[in-house]
């Protein structure tokens, strides 16, 4: 059986601007008070994810720190993550003053609400 890596790879990573639009005009969204879970389903490809913070988050200290959060979260808890979507994560304002167990509780609630976690995870 091969090894859990907790490695959230470039090639997992939405990074092209065009990719955020599809799933933002394609996918589904399920809405909380830290974030909102846009999803998308991709056939026959790994799950790819990106994480995005508005202007309304605050400074870039915090925008930063709230991706920085987001990201962790998911790198933890990506082997609970189906494959086959596209998934993007969006920091609302009160991601930046999220403690690591606050911001984790509501993105895994959102994975779960959105159908995305695993069938023996939920």
């Amino acid at each position: 059986m091969s090894e859990l890596t907790f490695n959230l790879d470039k090639e997992r990573r939405i990074r092209k601007n065009s990719e955020y639009r599809l799933v933002y005009k394609h996918g589904n969204y399920e809405v909380g008070r830290f974030c909102v879970v846009y999803r998308m389903p991709v056939a026959k490809q790994a799950t790819r994810i990106g994480f995005v913070t508005g202007k309304k988050v605050g400074g870039a200290v915090e925008r930063n720190r709230a991706r920085r959060l987001m990201k962790e979260v998911y790198r933890l808890n990506q082997h609970a993550i189906r494959e086959g979507y596209a998934i993007v994560v969006v920091g609302r304002a009160r991601m930046a003053s999220a403690t690591y167990d606050q911001a984790c509780k509501e993105m895994m609630y959102l994975f779960k609400k959105s159908k995305l976690l695993k069938s023996n995870e939920a």
